[in-house]
């Protein structure tokens, strides 16, 4: 029981790093609080709970005095333990939480050992000292948005638990698409895709995947991506003709609903890599990540099947005018046509994730250690101390499919090693330098983020996660209790006395012998001794007989041989070595205050704990010993061996050697360096340090997602103990300007009546940056080509004759200008034609699909605006571009 309740408590404990609609009342708004100076001139500014202090509950949410979440008041939510996923739209930060979710996993397991909850969950509050959240049975996994200029909350989509069947733990994932927002629903009986609509935050189902066969497979769903004029989801269950596994569909009109997406990619052409059951690698990760990128797409598996290791695969998914998508391996198998080895070789890494930077894909590194913590808890430490020995890497990839290190070790794969730096020295695996002892602990590179020019990349540490392995006593390592310790070194010491006895008995025979050959004193007859003397060697020899017919014991025997062979005095030496090597590892076991659980396993105090120093020692007093158990075992009593090979095995010694390691790199988790690492670089090679310490609070042991928003670049945290936080990060510059129109409403003619001639000027439209740049550009959400559709200049952007000579005369269309920072900006396009005898438009023109006076900013309380009146024909768009002709419009950005 001891062995199999500590495997289900972490068991638990590594779910949480996977992992009904109504009006709710908004809290009273409140200024952001705290801010922590960062690294490199950084500083960190709280948004959730703005009075909370580091190391206070969180949560963003509150819940009410029924126990519910609320965004009114209440008591913090420390329960809402990740941002389990998030996109900004204005002010707004959009997120998905996970509530609890190794609570939910603790129930699973309860059933399956025949045991309760309750049991599990003390077991995990003694590993934690009570520290760590657990549920009491509700699960309040859900939707809601934070203004990040007010940290006013709202709940936008409640607790789903058993509605209609339907229960949620949680939405892993978060895009937008044509001015939607999209969230994935990690859900029974099947996970499902969300639409939420910013403009009123109704929430609608657009796409339920297939049945999902069995309770072993895993409904996390994760992949979204945009790609051309298409939103891309990966989902898990049955397709097409009763097949079942990971597959990938696609739509050009998500909010059509279900039939508007199409089928794209299957298990099959994914050959059959993604591992999408419960025990499978990352508890079935299947398709990990998505992203579009140069007019393809890019995707990573989960590839570890049935327990097994094994690192993530890349592919490339191109789009065909067809509608089907070809696949292509470029990091997998060889033998099936990949450039690169699974993982680049990096052999722990499995999972990978993904983000584009100006003209580069990086891919950083996922390690599996929360899948190591069921052995470490059973006292087998080899796995985790690999993952801790092979910290993440990041690589990136340019449009041309060229591949480099950016953070790692030389390996096959990258012969040249790193190009990457990180505070002006060669960067490593763990996205630090060689003096950085705590890039270790990174075993994710869990997100990234393109913002206003430069590359964010946040980590998670495991060192919090791991630490309840750290308090094991030395000898519960080896299965040993003290009494166990005492008896084997009872054993030692009986035959370290036989061995003592027959070197004095080969001693007082030599020293009789040598005695007797120098004749008798003068007293003494030639013949004998006196009558009295005779009588007591008598007695003497009726004692010896006596002795002699005894059975000698097995200590005994073999130290007359080895006494007989000369080779005694050797042995005893060695074997008096292990006596004290013995005695001194029993002492190190007692020398500190233990306590032993209810499950009868050894823990320490944190002030109590044996250093990494001391065990150490242990190791290297444990590899003497074995050691010089090999060198004697043929010399030593077949009894005294068979009580060492119990326990002082190869095996054993070498597990007690990856235990020291691992020690060796959590010892780095000092207060400066425990918690989630925030590194950033302005062109992809060059990084420098934020943070070591998740923002100064140790228990923000990941940084889970980004989004970015008007008010700038905001983060949410992983934090199983407090609650997740959202902060907002500032590079030190201060809040910048938006970018500013020089108006919001444009026509274009196809005429050029100055040259009497197609028009083959464009349309320009004069934009003040204020230090911003242009990333995206859309024509009625639809997204324009760089060089192409538009030019960029000094005073603002060109739309080209090509793209407007193509829409339809009379149509207005909206453009919406994506900014680097700040606000993204709208203006409206009127297409006319003025060429001589060109037929008129009707009366009746095409609705616009946006427009300012549907996207004017937020109110102050932070409510979305309606989406207002479309404007109808020409007539009226002109007499808009009228009125607002020479105004300076600031127009609001969502992220």
């Amino acid at each position: 029981m001891r062995h199999g309740l500590c495997k289900a408590v972490i068991a638990a404990l590594a779910s949480i790093t996977m992992i009904a609609t109504g009006a709710a009342t908004a809290s009273a708004a409140q200024a952001p609080g705290v801010t922590v100076p960062q690294q490199g001139g950084y500083s960190a500014t709280k948004i959730s709970h703005p009075d909370a202090a580091l190391g206070a509950d969180d949560g963003i949410l509150n819940v009410d005095a029924n126990g519910n979440p609320t965004a009114g008041e209440g008591t913090n939510d420390r329960g809402q333990s990740y941002s389990w996923s998030a996109v900004g739209y204005g002010d707004w930060m959009y997120v998905g939480t996970c509530y609890s979710a190794m609570g939910s996993t603790l129930k699973i397991m309860a059933s399956q050992l025949r045991t309760d909850y309750a049991t599990l969950k003390a077991g995990i509050d003694a590993l934690f000292n009570g520290n760590l959240f657990l549920d009491s049975g509700e699960n309040h996994s859900l939707l809601l948005k934070i203004n990040t200029r007010t940290g006013e909350v709202r709940i936008v989509q409640g607790p789903i638990r058993n509605v209609n069947g339907v229960s949620v733990s949680g939405y892993r994932s978060a895009i937008e698409f044509h001015d939607k927002l999209y969230f994935a629903a990690s859900a029974q009986p099947t996970p499902y895709l969300v639409e939420v609509d910013p403009a009123t935050d109704a929430v609608k189902t657009v796409y339920t995947s297939g049945k999902v066969a069995d309770r072993t497979m895993s409904v996390g769903i994760r992949g979204l991506a945009v790609v051309g004029d298409q939103l891309v989801a990966s989902m898990i269950g049955q397709y097409g003709d009763n097949e079942s596994g990971a597959y990938i569909v696609a739509s050009s009109d998500p909010s059509a609903g279900q039939d508007s997406f199409r089928i794209v990619g299957t298990q099959q052409d994914l050959l059959d890599y993604p591992a999408y059951h419960y025990t499978d690698e990352i508890f079935g990760g299947a398709i990990w990540d998505m992203v579009g990128f140069d007019g393809r797409m890019y995707v990573t598996v989960v590839t570890g099947k049935n327990g097994g290791k094994r690192s993530f695969a890349l592919f490339r998914a191109t789009p065909k005018a067809t509608g089907r998508w070809d696949y292509k391996l470029l990091v997998g198998d060889k033998a099936q046509g990949a450039a690169y080895d699974f993982g680049f070789g990096a052999d722990r890494s499995g999972a990978a994730n993904l983000v584009v930077y100006k003209d580069h894909l990086y891919i950083g590194g996922y390690n599996d250690p929360m899948v190591a913590l069921p052995d470490a808890m059973q006292f087998k430490f080899e796995n985790l101390y690999k993952d801790l020995n092979s910290p993440v890497n990041l690589w990136r990839m340019d449009a041309d499919e060229r591949f480099q290190m950016v953070a790692g070790e030389a390996n096959d794969a990258f012969p040249e090693g790193p190009i990457g730096t990180i505070d002006g020295a060669t960067m490593r695996a763990g996205l630090g330098s060689d003096d950085e002892a705590s890039r270790f602990l990174n075993q994710y590179v869990w997100r990234m983020q393109s913002y206003d020019g430069k590359l964010y990349a946040g980590t998670f540490d495991i060192s919090d996660l791991a630490y309840p392995a750290t308090q094991f006593a030395n000898g519960d390592i080896l299965h040993r209790t003290p009494e166990e310790w005492q008896k084997q070194i009872d054993y030692v010491k009986a035959f370290i006395e036989a061995l003592r006895k027959s070197q004095n008995d080969k001693k007082d025979k030599k020293q009789g012998t040598s005695a007797s050959s120098d004749g008798q004193s003068a007293g003494q007859q030639s013949d004998g001794q006196s009558a009295g003397q005779q009588s007591d060697a008598a007695a003497q020899s009726d004692e010896s007989s006596s002795e002699a017919t005894a059975p000698a014991s097995e200590d005994d025997l073999k130290a007359a041989t080895l006494s007989a062979d000369g080779d005694a005095q050797a042995v005893q030496s060695d074997v008096e070595r292990m006596q004290t090597l013995l005695g001194d590892m029993q002492g190190d076991l007692t020398a500190a205050p233990a306590t032993a659980s209810a499950d009868g396993v050894t823990t320490y105090s944190a002030d109590a704990a044996p250093s990494a120093q001391d065990r150490e020692r242990f190791y290297n007093q444990l590899t003497q010993l074995r050691d010089l158990l090999e060198k004697n075992r043929a010399n030593l009593p077949d009894s005294l061996v068979k009580s060492f090979d119990e326990w002082l095995t190869q095996a054993n010694v070498e597990n007690f050697g990856y235990f020291v390691g691992t020690m060796k790199y959590l010892s780095s988790a000092t207060k400066e360096k425990r918690g989630f690492d925030l590194v950033t670089s302005a062109d992809g090679v060059h990084f420098s340090t934020v943070t070591r310490n998740g923002l100064g609070d140790n228990n923000n042991h990941g940084l889970r997602v980004f989004a970015v928003t008007d008010t700038g670049l905001n983060i949410g945290t992983a934090n199983p103990y407090h609650g997740t936080q959202i902060w907002k990060i500032d590079d030190g510059s201060g809040d910048d300007a938006n970018a500013q129109l020089e108006r919001n409403a444009f026509t274009y003619d196809k005429y050029d009546a100055e040259s009497k001639a197609a028009n083959h000027k464009g349309l320009n439209v004069g934009i003040a940056f204020n230090g911003a740049g242009v990333d995206e550009v859309r024509y009625d959400e639809h997204p324009l080509a760089a060089g192409t559709d538009y030019t960029v200049t000094d005073s603002g952007l060109t739309l080209s004759s090509d793209l407007l000579n193509g829409k339809k005369t009379g149509s207005t269309g909206t453009v919406t200008v994506v900014f680097s920072r700040g606000a993204r900006a709208r203006f409206t396009v009127t297409i006319k034609d003025g060429t001589p005898g060109a037929s008129k438009p009707s009366q009746q023109q095409s609705k616009p699909a946006g427009s300012a006076t549907a996207k004017k900013p937020a109110k102050k309380t932070g409510s979305t605006a309606n989406t207002g009146a479309a404007v109808i024909g020409v007539v009226v768009a002109a007499a808009v571009a009228l009125v607002a002709g020479g105004a300076a419009l600031m127009l609001r950005k969502r992220a």
